[in-house]
């Protein structure tokens, strides 16, 4: 098991909105969410498109700054931070896996890792996290001879890789078969169970609830469901 990271997130969503435009054509992407995550939970978001969850997945990353309200992480008030140490929060303590693999085509797949590796002091092993995701035999293969699916998961590894305390997911199973889908799944759960880590992760598909410990659904831009599902050796599900 790798060392727990030394911050661990804990996110503080307060009467967080997001527009976009200006009245009479405003639009509102999240309307005031109050919402707050344990180190260590794995959520999973669901919602129609346009519920707000990539904006939600978006605000948390740092990559857009809430339009009211108030949004920490590990204590850092993200709506106050400069530009340069948003880009800081996101490169040290953010892991982003998005629906677009956006790999290197010139690099290899272990060579894709070490490059987000390179970033942080502390990354993870590349190989081992590559075996983990099922490509440890595809390593040197270059994402041109890699199918979409194998892309994904150098893009899961590539996000591992910065050892992130704060893992942020959209979509990641969306091109993968069941099996390795449930096998990437499994490798962020013990993350978060093991390590200490919070995953988010946002979704169209129900099935992928089963993995999560925390359930929570976007309608509109507002929180409409937030249940906890009980861990292992634990009592019934807090509401």
């Amino acid at each position: 098991m790798m060392a727990s990271p030394n911050t661990r997130p804990h996110v503080d969503l307060a009467d967080v909105s997001k527009w976009y435009g200006r009245e009479p054509v405003r639009v509102e992407a999240l309307a005031g969410v109050d919402l707050q995550l344990d180190a260590g939970e794995f959520a999973v978001v669901l919602g129609p498109s346009g519920s707000g969850k990539t904006t939600l997945l978006n605000l948390m990353g740092g990559l857009d700054r809430p339009s009211g309200g108030r949004l920490r992480v590990a204590g850092r008030d993200l709506g106050s931070l400069s530009d340069a140490e948003l880009t800081r929060y996101r490169r040290e303590h953010v892991g982003f896996v998005f629906q677009f693999f956006n790999l290197v085509p010139t690099l290899t797949a272990l060579e894709n890792v070490l490059l987000t590796a390179g970033l942080v002091e502390a990354p993870r092993d590349a190989e081992r996290l590559l075996d983990a995701v099922g490509l440890g035999e595809r390593a040197r293969h270059f994402p041109g001879q890699l199918s979409g699916g194998e892309q994904q998961r150098v893009a899961i590894a590539r996000a591992l890789v910065k050892n992130p305390s704060l893992i942020l997911a959209d979509e990641p199973t969306g091109s993968l078969d069941s099996e390795i889908g449930a096998r990437v799944l499994e490798l962020l759960r013990r993350l978060a169970r093991d390590e200490g880590r919070t995953v988010v992760l946002v979704t169209h598909n129900e099935a992928l609830t089963r993995f999560a410990d925390r359930l929570l659904r976007l309608r509109d831009g507002r929180v409409v469901e937030d249940r906890r599902r009980p861990r292992a050796g634990e009592g019934p599900a807090r509401r």
